[in-house]
């Protein structure tokens, strides 16, 4: 394994990111702000099925700590309960870190070679894209989750799956789909693109890491324990639109803001059925996109279209469940696309009027910088307003770029025709 060096790409952005996290952590450790409150959540699960108490419906921290994953992930952290607590956060808040550096290298990577034609890797693209993540990953490091490590882990599994190695693409999406089950909207888009494999290997993942915890508790307490799992769940995200008083935490739901802008002229109370009617129309408009790029794609071997569609699903998870501000991070690489776009001699005119409002609504809430106007974009659900602007905005320079690509594709074919 090579060491990185300063003068070879990307390893500059790796050392200065790196270097950035480093003096947040000393910053975090010295003011007695090194909490990581959702990584005591994991620590104290672990511990608790170490000791055989209550994994579901107790606070492992905070009065809020209430584990809401599998217990597969509960078993997970029992290497770091092993340790010392503060000892076990700097090693996860580091494991943090370097995801986050090879998330934003993974997807830059992809979005050159499989959206802009193989375009060269260069620097501002990635600086750029970090900057705009970087109040997310403030919140990420400070509390201590797993979202960015889970992004790094969809990208591998894209990444394995461009290069045909299926079997590990599907094991490495089976074991997040167990993490955050709200990522089985990857499966309908892997059967619509015929890959069968990765499908059922990804679902026989599940089944194992479901498994997994009976080695150590027994066909009986796992079963009892994924029964309080779902029933967490279900609680957890019983309510999905955000109409009004101090509970936010639907604030940045597609959901909300639709009712919110639309459906509360009609009816202010959101009906029973109404999430699942949008995201009822949601899946329909998008499944209607991919089998649109499917009869389009005329070129063997290319994978642009399902990359995008894989990317832009990915990204459209913190807005159709209910989510924390720094579950957004799942969007970076839609916003590493975007910013190429920016960034382009081509682009439209109208783009960075467009682009700039977007990406500062998704990236630019620094609460002690903005004061009350923090407040304000809290309040209309700025954040989640902001992510379907990405996801709109996306799909039309996709589209932009696939026509533009077509057309230099037939003018190629006439200048060489006899």
């Amino acid at each position: 394994m090579r060491l990185p060096s300063w003068n070879r790409y990307p390893d500059r952005f790796a050392l200065v990111l790196l270097a950035i996290g480093l003096l947040l952590l000393a910053v975090e450790l010295i003011n007695g702000r090194f909490w990581l409150n959702d990584f005591r959540v994991y620590y104290g699960a672990a511990n608790a099925l170490l000791h055989g108490e209550p994994l579901y419906g107790v606070a492992h921290g905070l009065d809020s700590g209430i584990f809401k994953y599998a217990p597969f992930m509960a078993v997970l952290f029992v290497p770091f309960a092993l340790l010392p607590y503060t000892l076990a956060a700097i090693v996860f808040y580091l494991v943090i870190l370097a995801a986050f550096i090879a998330a934003v290298l993974r997807a830059d990577k992809l979005v050159c070679e499989h959206l802009l034609g193989d375009r060269t890797g260069q620097y501002v693209p990635l600086f750029l894209t970090a900057l705009i993540g970087i109040v997310h990953l403030h919140r990420e490091l400070h509390l201590g989750n797993i979202n960015v490590i889970l992004l790094l882990a969809l990208l591998v599994a894209l990444d394995l799956l461009v290069q045909r190695r299926i079997l590990q693409s599907g094991i490495v999406l089976g074991a997040v789909m167990m993490a955050k089950p709200h990522f089985v909207v990857l499966l309908p888009l892997l059967l619509l693109h015929r890959e069968f494999r990765a499908t059922i290997t990804a679902l026989l993942t599940a089944v194992v890491c479901v498994g997994v915890p009976t080695i150590f508790l027994g066909f009986a307490r796992t079963i009892d324990l994924h029964a309080q799992w779902f029933t967490e769940m279900a609680k957890h995200n019983a309510v999905l639109i955000y109409t009004s008083g101090s509970e936010r935490n639907a604030i940045n739901t597609v959901y909300s803001f639709l009712h919110r802008a639309f459906i509360d002229f009609f009816t202010p109370e959101p009906f029973a059925m109404e999430p699942l009617v949008i995201l009822g129309l949601i899946a329909s408009a998008f499944g209607s996109f991919v089998i649109h790029n499917l009869r389009r794609s005329s070129v063997k071997g290319d994978s642009s279209g399902f990359v995008f569609a894989y990317l832009w699903l990915v990204a459209l998870v913190p807005s159709i469940t209910l989510t924390d501000t720094e579950h957004f991070l799942f969007a970076l690489p839609l916003v590493a696309f975007i910013v190429h776009a920016l960034l382009s001699g081509s682009r439209p005119r109208w783009l960075l009027w467009l682009a700039i409002p977007i990406l500062f609504g998704y990236g630019g809430n620094w609460e002690d910088a903005l004061g009350p106007l923090s407040d304000v974009m809290i309040n209309y659900g700025v954040l989640g307003i902001a992510n379907l602007g990405l996801l709109s905005l996306s799909i039309h320079l996709f589209l932009r770029n696939r026509s533009n690509t077509v057309s230099r594709s037939v003018s190629n074919d006439r200048s060489t025709a006899p």
